[in-house]
């Protein structure tokens, strides 16, 4: 391999993932003592469809999945304990392609490539100079009060599956992130075994290059040529059946900042506004009921999370009285924001 080298990850979230991560979810869920049906509820996925590997699912019912096993938890769940769960085995045919690659450098560009396979949240821009191999991780969403929780899962994810396919826990020789030091600070070095640096600008690894030209002991080129085709068609099926109700939800699920007017949406999702309307209608919705679904969902989330005031919630759903979300509230479901959240209690 040269001396230097640059790739990146796609820099856009898809809309479809596989159903692996909810798989993990529900297993997880089991350990913790929690009934993996009350996580499921809701999300519109059964427990009979976890075991069909062509199952796929929106990246929106795979958070919502994420933060009730969150909240479900009998003791605060950390993002550390969750991440070693999805492990190399857990990404399916594209964790089986890996394992078959000649080597590591072969494994991760493979992992790059089919990104969407893997369920992240983030781009990953690996970078190698002389001696020295650089990984950038970059959100393409905000998770807002969830971010820390989603990034903890996908750094420990990424740490199992490189620690299983090289064989070796000492892979990282320093970690930056980007956010200040939680009070479980101290199981970072236990967990990845170097310096960690809190309050970085950016979430950065280093490692030492040469271990990308490292042979991988399981390394099949036929079968691996298989299962890399297998990874191919598969991603082309998370894009096939996309619909517009689909994309627009998608963007309103991760947006950041105040919802779109209808001309800003159209623009966002690179469609003129008569074609957004003519298929809202052909599909039987319209921006206004998504828009309405969406905050909903959001204003449900947030006031379950409990660590954010009805005023806040009002303001980050976009309306510029509280009056107008209690009454919204209401109207959705049966009872005030109040008495909904001693519910979730």
């Amino acid at each position: 391999m040269s001396e230097k080298f640059h790739i990146k990850s796609k820099g856009t979230l898809g809309v479809f993932r596989p159903i692996n991560n909810v798989a993990v979810f529900v297993r997880a869920a089991g350990e913790y003592g929690i009934d993996p049906q009350k996580i499921l509820i809701g999300s519109g996925i059964k427990m009979s469809e976890l075991d069909d590997p062509l199952r796929i699912i929106t990246a929106e019912q795979e958070i919502m999945i994420g933060r009730k096993l969150a909240q479900l938890a009998p003791s605060p769940l950390s993002g550390l304990d969750l991440g070693s769960h999805h492990h190399l085995i857990s990404k399916g045919k594209l964790g089986m392609a890996a394992m078959c690659c000649e080597t590591a450098f072969d494994a991760l560009k493979l992992m790059l490539t089919y990104i969407d396979l893997a369920s992240s949240y983030f781009q990953y821009d690996l970078k190698v100079d002389g001696k020295k191999g650089y990984v950038r991780m970059k959100e393409l969403v905000s998770l807002d009060d969830f971010h820390l929780y989603v990034f903890e899962t996908e750094v420990v994810s990424l740490y199992t599956i490189c620690s299983m396919i090289l064989d070796d826990a000492h892979i990282f020789k320093e970690m930056h992130l980007a956010f200040p030091a939680p009070k479980y600070a101290a199981r970072y070095r236990k967990i990845f075994h170097c310096p960690i640096f809190f309050d970085a600008p950016e979430h950065l690894i280093i490692f030492d290059a040469a271990i990308l030209d490292r042979p991988l002991k399981h390394a099949n080129s036929l079968t691996k040529k298989v299962l890399e085709q297998e990874c191919r068609q598969l991603c082309q099926r998370l894009n096939e059946n996309v619909t517009v109700k689909n994309k627009i939800r998608h963007e309103l699920m991760f947006l950041e900042g105040d919802f779109p007017t209808f001309d800003q949406l159209a623009h966002r999702i690179n469609m003129p506004e008569r074609t957004v309307r003519r298929r809202l209608a052909m599909e039987g919705t319209s921006y206004k009921d998504i828009l309405s679904d969406i905050r909903k969902q959001k204003a449900l989330e947030l006031i379950a999370a409990g660590d954010c005031s009805m005023e806040k919630i009002a303001e980050k759903l976009g309306y510029s009285e509280v009056a107008g979300f209690y009454h919204a509230f209401k109207a959705w479901t049966g009872t005030t924001p109040a008495n909904y959240r001693k519910g979730t209690r």
